[in-house]
């Protein structure tokens, strides 16, 4: 049976400043989905499931950009609909909104199927296998708002390791400034399949 770290290890193994901007990614967004929501009431509330969807990972893809970018260990790979950040040599992320429970949703590729059951697209480093994570936040449906900001890692379309939440940042006040997006080369949870669109998570492969 193959082991998996623990969501302790590997928050640890991430390190503070990545988690924390996990962390501020996701409040930052929840702050953009405010915004827009007072700025443009009709719009927002008019939106489709998956139109908010799709800009809410946009946002959130961008403010993940503001605050890791500048970080050695952390690579963005952004060409659409493929999307996923690396952690140093190990750990390869995609960016999704969970369900309460824990589910995401996924558009069938190849690629997607290999992500949530783990195929490594590498060979392991030094004896460390590469591990596929998820990162996003909880998604209230009810009242179509940002919850936590969550890491978790799946071994199955249909079978979740774990769900961590992440703690909410310290308010600082201030945000970094990016001019551009960054330029780069448990009832059992369950991955909702979309069939009618070629991309995922109501966005897009690596949404």
């Amino acid at each position: 049976m193959k082991s998996h770290p623990s969501a302790e290890d590997v928050v640890g193994d991430l390190g503070d400043k990545v988690a924390e901007g996990f962390a501020r990614g996701v409040a930052l967004t929840r702050d953009d989905l405010a915004e827009y929501r007072r700025l443009a009431p009709g719009f927002a509330g008019q939106a489709s499931e998956r139109g908010l969807a799709n800009w809410i990972h946009d946002r959130l893809w961008y403010n993940l950009g503001v605050y890791l970018d500048g970080l050695d260990e952390v690579h963005f790979h952004d060409q659409e609909p493929h999307r996923e950040l690396r952690i140093g040599l190990r750990y390869r992320f995609r960016v999704k909104r969970h369900t309460e429970t824990g589910g995401v949703s996924t558009y069938p590729t190849q690629t997607a199927m290999d992500f949530l059951q783990q195929v490594p697209v590498q060979e392991p480093f030094d004896g460390f296998d590469e591990i596929c994570l998820i990162v996003g936040y909880v998604w209230d449906s009810e009242a179509r708002s940002i919850g936590p900001a969550v890491i978790s890692l799946r071994e199955d379309r249909d079978k979740v390791i774990w769900v961590h939440e992440l703690p909410e940042p310290p308010q600082t006040g201030a945000l970094p400034v990016s001019p551009l997006p960054p330029q780069i080369d448990p009832k059992p949870p369950v991955v909702a399949v979309e069939s009618d669109d070629a991309n995922e998570e109501a966005g897009n492969e690596g949404a």
